[in-house]
């Protein structure tokens, strides 16, 4: 019997099971991975790490699905797998045999736990966390001397203690911390020979001001620190040592103060950094993952040398996909061959080098779990997680095309349109134009539930990759510096014709959305046309003169953006304000912000919604408490759903639906 589908709702969330970290056991015959559900009961995050056989066919949960756990790594012998696990209050590490058993704690450090390493030979962990305050604070009032003081995703003020390396034997002894208290240290990584210990940290005398990050190594025995990749020029993240521990593998580039505005790199050197080398100078690409979507679980994928050391196999981000490369020491990059659009959300290499196991997202499929061998050959999907529930629901098959923008240029522009529920040939229907945030992220091929949900209430949603945006080299992902708005609304508008002149939209239908930097344009975009009907406009900027020195990364990301500071570019601050038009904005406009966004914060929502009040403006404002600048990956479950639920009534009352 067939059962006709029905479309998605915002409160599908739910039903979605989000698979991630796919760790390959030592001897290649298990995998060990994460799957992650929202509880609607709790309000909350429960996931539980599941065991699984190479050939898919014996599969059994290691820990309760009543907490978080995230980042299970497996022991040199493959006996045990560590995991962060947050039962006791705070992310700390936690073990489990993988023969049976119940997990149990590692460590229980004052603070949490944000990152951990397996030593080479099984005895000792390297972890990171903060330095434990002395004492209680006295008093509420906070006393700020330091320029970074708020980061967004923490509740509360950023203080001066800093992310501490620490050593834990795991026979019981205390654990002791080997770096010093004046700098923030991550991602630490030992030497084969368990010797050193290679980590990222910013060592510079300005680190409270610049955005440098540097490649350090740390001998243990001594506690003397070795450059790798360090200096005022450092933006180097992610290292791995070779097998051999000749040398060091990290991402990154040259230029700190444009951040994801340039490709992150492939890089290599030894220890004192005097053979620095960049092995994918030829490949205009993104050496990471910079694609967007509300539906990926917790991962933190690094590099992964083969282990004769011939290569370095990594994360590349091209036109809406995320590969797997793997690069030479010569500088030749091939792409491993896992099928074609869609994205490699994390992956792990057996101690033969013979088997790579990885989670892969596509647009019909939020992640499941696969296998594959080392040159990509001979794919085989272990898990279906969402098929019992995606088999009875309705699911737009994204359409791809090339546009034409309506700049002088007529440059090209990617980017994909979801047809709505029910949808009839002949028939027109509203449109709904997403745009994402970054700016330099990158829209592309992997599933995207608010999107879904959109398509499934009877809208076409067209979404794309204008300039600016990742995985389209370096003079398109540069174009919007200085520019923002400018260059790349005729990009959006060229789309948003070529869709229209199909016939199948309503062109007195027209919505418009995004968040972030998307907010920002939905911002510019109705106060630069009247086209749209409706709008959203989430996490949003609308004055770049105060979110220079509200936003906890204003004060370096906005300089490199726009060319300068406030007051040495006053006018073009201004002049690249939303807010500068909003007597302009004559859009039906619904502002949704978070009440803890420090990324932007909500003050720049607040000045907006006065101005279109002060004008008469139709504009609702919906605030989100507790909820920082990712409500929409990572928000309280309930926020989330209401969160489409609003953006659905706003649409359904304006644009109405099909």
């Amino acid at each position: 019997m067939v059962t006709e589908k029905r479309p998605l709702t915002p409160e599908d969330i739910y039903n979605i099971t989000l698979v991630s970290d796919a760790q390959i056991a030592p001897n290649g015959q298990w995998v060990a991975y994460v799957e992650t559900r929202l509880d609607r009961e709790a309000n909350d995050y429960r996931s539980s790490l599941w065991l699984l056989s190479r050939d898919g066919q014996m599969r059994r949960r290691l820990t309760r699905p009543d907490t978080r756990v995230s980042s299970p790594r497996w022991s040199p012998d493959g006996k045990v797998i560590a995991f962060l696990c947050n039962r006791s209050g705070t992310d700390q590490v936690w073990r489990i045999a993988v023969d049976g058993g119940e997990a149990e704690p590692v460590t229980d450090l004052k603070e949490a736990v944000t990152w951990f390493a397996w030593s080479p030979d099984g005895q000792r962990l390297a972890v990171v966390s903060k330095v434990p305050a002395e004492q209680e604070p006295s008093t509420d009032v906070v006393h700020i001397t330091w320029t970074r003081y708020r980061s967004d995703g923490n509740p509360g003020f950023v203080g001066d203690r800093k992310r501490q390396i620490w050593i834990v034997p795991l026979d019981g002894s205390e654990p002791q911390m080997v770096t010093e208290e004046a700098y923030d240290h991550d991602w630490v990584v030992w030497s084969p020979d368990g010797q050193w210990l290679a980590f990222v940290s910013n060592r510079t005398a300005d680190r409270e001001r610049n955005t440098v990050s540097e490649i350090w190594a740390l001998r243990l025995e001594d506690k003397t620190i070795v450059p790798v990749a360090t200096g005022e020029r450092a933006y180097f993240h992610r290292p791995s040592w070779s097998p051999d521990g000749q040398r060091i593998a990290f991402t990154g580039h040259q230029e700190p103060w444009a951040g994801s505005a340039r490709n992150d790199r492939l890089w290599v050197a030894s220890l004192g950094g005097n053979d620095l080398r960049c092995l994918s100078e030829t490949l205009d690409r993104a050496v990471e993952d910079s694609l967007l979507t509300d539906t990926a679980g917790s991962t933190k994928p690094g590099l992964v040398w083969s282990p004769d050391g011939q290569w370095i196999y990594a994360q590349v981000s091209d036109q809406g996909s995320v590969h797997l490369y793997r690069f030479a020491l010569d500088g030749t990059a091939q792409q491993v061959v896992l099928g074609g659009k869609r994205r490699i959300v994390d992956f792990s290499m057996s101690q033969d080098g013979q088997t790579i196991a990885y989670t892969v997202a596509d647009p019909l499929n939020p992640c499941d779990v696969y296998l594959c061998a080392a040159d990509g050959s001979a794919e085989q999907r272990l898990t279906a997680v969402n098929t019992p529930f995606f088999d009875g629901v309705f699911l737009s098959v994204p359409e791809e095309h090339w546009f034409t923008s309506a700049a002088e240029d007529a440059q090209p522009i990617h980017g994909w349109v979801l047809k709505p529920f029910g949808y009839e040939e002949g028939k027109q229907y509203p449109l709904v134009l997403e745009i994402h945030g970054g700016p330099h992220a990158m829209y592309g091929h992997a599933y995207f539930h608010e999107f879904q949900v959109l398509a499934g209430q009877g809208y076409i949603v067209l979404f794309t990759n204008p300039r600016g945006s990742q995985g389209y080299g370096e003079k398109f992902l540069s174009c919007t510096r200085g520019a923002w708005g400018k260059a790349d609304l005729p990009d959006l508008l060229g789309a948003v014709d070529a869709v229209i002149a199909t016939g199948m939209v309503d062109p007195e239908r027209l919505g418009v959305l995004g968040g972030s930097y998307g907010g920002f344009m939905t911002n510019w975009v109705i106060g630069h046309t009247k086209r749209f009907r409706a709008a959203v406009t989430q996490r949003c900027v609308s004055n770049m003169v105060s979110m220079y020195g509200t936003s906890d990364i204003g004060f370096h990301f906005l300089e490199y953006e726009l060319g300068g500071t406030p007051w040495e570019l006053p006018e073009r601050y201004w002049e690249l304000s939303p807010i500068r038009y909003v007597q302009d904005m004559e859009t039906p406009l619904l502002i949704i912000h978070s009440e803890q966004d420090y990324r932007c914060p909500i003050e720049q929502a607040e000045q907006l919604y006065i101005a279109l009040k002060r004008f008469g403006r139709t504009v609702e404002f919906v605030r989100f408490p507790n909820e920082s600048h990712g409500l929409t990956r990572s928000g309280k479950p309930r926020h989330r759903v209401e969160h489409m639920e609003h953006i659905l009534r706003w649409f359904q009352t304006h644009l109405g639906a099909n």
